[in-house]
């Protein structure tokens, strides 16, 4: 796949190389040269500029993530905990189709909300969703899936029941 993936990149160049020298060359303008160089290193990354643009959109909904965990979730370590999953939601207003799900873990005894998340997925860009560049529906050039750095511990400390 990376090979395909290099062979777009490179055919890609070519065509804008052609484009932009075509374009220059009839121009009469005295850096000829200066120009097709800026007008190629900024043509370069369209493929995938709203991905470079989702990319951004993400980060900051990512650092914006609210957590709720419990005061009392470390006494109650080993403890087993009961997975809910609500609907995922659509965000409009971005450069890439985004939904956001709620997931929450409740305690199996006494049903208490142990700990509360949002689950942030991005889709992909419109290169991936045209060519069917990738299988999995994730963007090209990131995860695409912005989880707590809790939820890592949080299967090793606990008990998980679906």
């Amino acid at each position: 796949m990376g090979f395909f993936y290099f062979g777009m990149l490179l055919g890609w160049f070519v065509v804008l190389w052609f484009v932009v020298k075509t374009i220059v060359w009839r121009i009469s303008v005295r850096h000829k040269r200066l120009l097709t160089i800026i007008v190629i290193v900024i043509g370069f990354p369209l493929p995938v500029a709203d991905e470079i643009i989702g990319l951004i959109q993400f980060k900051k909904l990512c650092e914006r993530q609210m957590i709720y965990k419990d005061p009392e979730m470390g006494k109650k370590r080993g403890a087993r905990l009961i997975y809910v999953a609500h609907e995922k939601t659509k965000i409009y207003g971005k450069a890439l189709p985004m939904t956001s799900g709620i997931v929450e873990f409740v305690s199996e005894n006494d049903h208490a909300l142990m700990l509360r998340y949002a689950v942030f997925k991005a889709g992909q860009g419109l290169l991936a969703r045209n060519f069917q560049l990738n299988e999995g529906g994730n963007p090209l050039i990131f995860t695409g899936v912005c989880y707590p750095q809790e939820e890592s511990t949080l299967f090793v400390e606990y008990k998980i029941i679906n």
